[in-house]
């Protein structure tokens, strides 16, 4: 089983050549035509639905679960609507509020999502607000996902190439460390391995049972040197606690992330079927 355990919301105008022009600042650096080049290796499919493309490129990826991570109270409510169209594919989270609203009983609204309305997570973004991974306005989400036993898969590292917000100041994951023993039993992931704080993501994922790394867009953003991530972390920790994820800009990315793992020789096949699903499958207590 392969499982994506990091994938957004598409937005229904993004298409390659959406891309080129939205990225149009970043010709010549490596990632940018590094995608260019392996999208136009991609079958090319014209869909308008961006639900039914997106679940084309799932597919043809052989991919058979994804983790669907919306950023805001909108996107709650499309992840949804997502699951809804492929109930059988698509594994909603939920982003918990991140900034106290009069008259809002937040710890309330959290444990409803899980209880009542069907998410299977949470998504974490705060450095996106201006807030620490240790801000008390997470606890709630720590305490609700111990309680239910759910993931908590947490932004850390470099925001999305293009992103206008001041992200890196509030995204070191080292902050961490300073709530974990409170939350033994939580299960938190480390998104994009805290890049460029790999050496701290993969130290707290050693020390902390309950810690988990994804390498959401490493695959395509520096193929190369993840390699060496992997074998550091392989070589520390092993790879039970490594979730692969695509975290793409738009659908045909998904296609990109799963190839990198055709050429992984570092890996043994066993490793790379843990990697790609049996970890997560464990995590989100799949049968």
């Amino acid at each position: 089983m392969i499982i994506d355990f990091h994938c957004h919301i598409f937005q229904k105008y993004y298409t390659r050549e959406e891309i080129e022009t939205l990225f149009n600042n970043f010709r010549g650096y490596g990632f940018y035509e590094r995608i260019l080049e392996s999208m136009s290796k991609l079958e090319p499919i014209k869909i308008d639905n961006i639900v039914e493309r997106t679940i084309f490129y799932i597919k043809n990826s052989g991919i058979d679960k994804v983790v669907l991570l919306p950023v805001n109270s909108k996107e709650n409510l499309i992840a949804k609507e997502w699951y809804n169209e492929a109930p059988d594919i698509f594994i909603p989270f939920f982003n918990p509020p991140e900034k106290l609203q009069n008259g809002v009983d937040e710890m309330e609204v959290i444990e409803e999502a899980i209880k009542l309305k069907g998410y299977k997570g949470f998504k974490i973004m705060l450095s996106f607000r201006k807030k620490k991974l240790n801000d008390e306005l997470l606890f709630p989400t720590l305490e609700i996902a111990t309680k239910y036993k759910v993931p908590v898969l947490m932004h850390s590292g470099y925001p999305p190439p293009g992103t206008k917000k001041g992200v890196l100041t509030y995204s070191n994951p080292i902050v961490i460390d300073d709530f974990i023993n409170s939350f033994p039993k939580a299960k938190i992931i480390i998104a994009h391995m805290g890049f460029p704080w790999t050496d701290i993501a993969i130290a707290l994922a050693t020390q902390y049972p309950n810690v988990y790394l994804d390498i959401s867009n490493l695959t395509y953003m520096m193929p190369d040197h993840l390699k060496s991530l992997l074998i550091q972390a392989k070589e520390i920790m092993g790879v039970d606690k490594i979730l692969f994820g695509t975290d793409g800009f738009l659908p045909e990315m998904i296609e990109i992330a799963v190839n990198y793992f055709k050429d992984a020789e570092f890996l043994t096949k066993e490793e790379i079927n843990k990697i790609l699903g049996l970890n997560a499958q464990k995590l989100l207590n799949l049968t």
